[in-house]
């Protein structure tokens, strides 16, 4: 995982912690703050967990979010 995508699915947790909102709005949150397009966004998360989902820092991050999150 790249030092970018460890800080956004780390974005995703933090910003849901803080606010407990749903999926999409999470994603805007984030991708409001870090200047990209929502859409590409949930690409990357996607990317993220088909290429590192079984990671031991993926899952660590991935369980900071609820369980309904698609990613």
């Amino acid at each position: 995982m790249t030092p970018k995508e460890y800080e956004l699915l780390k974005g995703m947790g933090d910003c849901y912690r803080t606010c407990h909102a749903d999926f999409e709005d999470t994603v805007e949150m984030v991708a409001g703050n870090r200047g990209l397009d929502p859409e590409n966004v949930k690409q990357i998360l996607s990317t993220l967990k088909a290429r590192h989902g079984s990671d031991a820092d993926y899952r660590a991050l991935r369980e900071r979010l609820p369980e309904d999150f698609p990613i």
